[in-house]
């Protein structure tokens, strides 16, 4: 079991460098690409000016408090260091969060193309556009009820003395994993009309290969220059890590599903009340 987990975290993370090398494949993926590129460039110098102000207020009020006891200097120094660490991390989770809502229409652009050229033809749930469009707000709606409050109280989590900071190394990155995984696989999810609820369901069906995915995203974050290229290479990836792990469509002409999957067609996405 271990084995099987390991080697699907593995292809799962392997999954993003593929996204990189298609993305960039074709004239039509490129031209698709690049457009986030610069929309992360952009928004990522506007948190880093941000970032720079906050970390510098919050040191400055740390290191401030300080007495002659050498302890005090040192808990000092030690919260000034945690503050920098959480403060670098929201803001790294702001960045995502905000650069995929202002490159979203690029994105989804970008997605339907890699589908194309993946599979020949794009699968659409058939819905209505309004009904799409009020499924992906509650999809959305619900996301962010979800997790800003879990990355909120993994913030205050790690201000907790001795124990904080260790728990907070260890349960957020999984949780940041989680986070790529079902913001980059969504827009391939979102043409076949997933909710909240059932992309999440999609993607406990095969967690280490979604985790694997979703930290290789995360990680970028953290590589210089790599990290613009986060948006095209994550959507891309997430969209080959979709389709593959989706049922295939139904074949309406003999009501079968795809030979080609070999597997019976999954219920109706669509779950929320």
């Amino acid at each position: 079991m271990a084995i099987r987990q390991t080697l699907d975290f593995t292809r799962g993370f392997l999954y993003f460098f593929r996204g990189l090398k298609t993305a960039f494949s074709t004239r039509a993926l490129a031209v698709r690409a690049i457009l986030p590129v610069f929309v992360n460039v952009f928004v990522f110098a506007m948190f880093l000016v941000s970032f720079n102000s906050l970390v510098y207020y919050l040191a400055s009020w740390a290191f401030e408090q300080t007495s002659q006891a050498w302890y005090w200097a040192m808990l000092s120094f030690i919260a000034g260091a945690v503050l920098f660490v959480v403060s670098f991390l929201i803001v790294i989770f702001l960045f995502v969060v905000v650069g995929v809502v202002i490159a979203s229409p690029f994105l989804d652009s970008l997605s339907i193309e890699v589908e194309r050229h993946v599979t020949g033809k794009v699968e659409e749930s058939g819905k209505p556009f309004m009904a799409l469009a009020w499924l992906t707000i509650r999809s959305e709606s619900k996301k962010l009820a979800v997790f800003l409050p879990i990355q909120l109280g993994l913030a205050l989590l790690s201000l907790v003395p001795m124990v904080g900071p260790v728990m907070f190394a260890v349960i957020n990155p999984p949780f940041l994993s989680f986070v790529m995984a079902y913001e980059f696989t969504s827009y391939t999810m979102d043409r076949r009309g997933y909710d909240f609820t059932a992309k999440k369901a999609r993607i406990m069906e095969a967690p280490m290969l979604y985790l694997g995915f979703g930290a290789a995203a995360a990680l970028t974050l953290f590589i210089p220059i790599l990290h613009f290229l986060l948006l095209p290479a994550a959507v891309t990836g997430g969209s080959m890590l979709a389709l593959d792990t989706m049922p295939k469509a139904i074949d309406t002409s003999n009501g079968q599903a795809s030979a080609e999957n070999g597997e019976a067609p999954a219920p109706t996405p669509e779950t929320d009340g």
